[in-house]
């Protein structure tokens, strides 16, 4: 029983992986239904059956396409932020474009005193 459980819960959550939905409302339904898998799998046996078998098969190939949606879901993230990195320096040099210069050339230092 617990195997069809974790089956559905496999398919949906590969059906939102795949999905183009919002990145946040997919990261969101992720979580969920990580949490909900996770609660299920502790209760899960080893299959016995053709069925379960052919259900634990099916687990497993979605979980390695799973695996690589949530890589490249990673992978944009990291992107989204280094180029806010990037912008918020953009920024920072635009607004002061001297402030780097720190450089004590061309300083004239009085020696009378």
């Amino acid at each position: 029983m617990s195997l069809e459980i974790c089956y559905e819960l496999t398919k949906a959550l590969y059906t939102v992986v795949q999905s183009d939905h919002d990145r946040d409302v997919k990261i969101d339904q992720v979580e969920k239904l990580l949490a909900k898998r996770e609660s299920i799998l502790k209760d899960v046996k080893f299959p016995e059956t053709a069925d379960e078998k052919k259900l634990a098969n099916d687990i497993m190939t979605w979980n390695q396409k799973i695996d690589s949606g949530m890589q490249e879901l990673r992978l944009e993230i990291q992107k989204d932020i280094k180029d806010t990195g990037h912008k918020k320096k953009s920024a920072a040099k635009y607004n002061n474009p001297y402030a780097e210069t720190a450089s004590t050339d061309g300083v004239f230092y009085d020696k009378r005193n």
